[in-house]
Formats: structure tokens, C-alpha cells, sequence
């Protein structure tokens, strides 16, 4: 999701981090009445830049 982003120095602080900062993104778009982003397609997400290649994950939030 463009705007969450999240890093910690244990897997599950990042995902922590990670689910709180998509949903409070998403509680703003919803109140400001703005349409919900897209999903990605994970062939379209990046694989990493200069420092590294990035672990990807699958978040889904219910």
C-alpha cells in the first residue's frame, strides 16, 4: 500500500508496525471519502535498490 511503511529489528515488530500504519492509512482514505488503492500485482513491486534486496509480504487486513 503507497504511504505504509514500517522496519523494526524483529520480523514480527515490522509486521506490527506494518498492519497498524496500513490501517490507519486506510481509516484517513475512508474518511475523507477517497476511493480505496488498487491492489499490486507482486510481478510490479520492486525487488529491492542500492542497500539490498527487500523480503516481501503478504499482508491481508480483516
Amino acid at each position: 500500500m503507497p504511504g505504509a511503511t514500517a522496519s523494526g529489528v524483529s520480523e514480527a515488530e515490522v509486521i506490527y508496525r506494518l498492519s497498524r500504519e496500513a490501517r490507519e492509512l486506510l481509516d484517513k482514505i475512508v474518511a475523507k471519502g477517497l476511493p480505496l488503492p488498487t491492489p499490486s500485482s507482486p510481478d510490479t513491486l520492486p525487488l529491492g535498490d542500492h542497500r539490498g534486496l527487500y523480503r516481501r509480504l503478504l499482508l491481508v487486513l480483516g
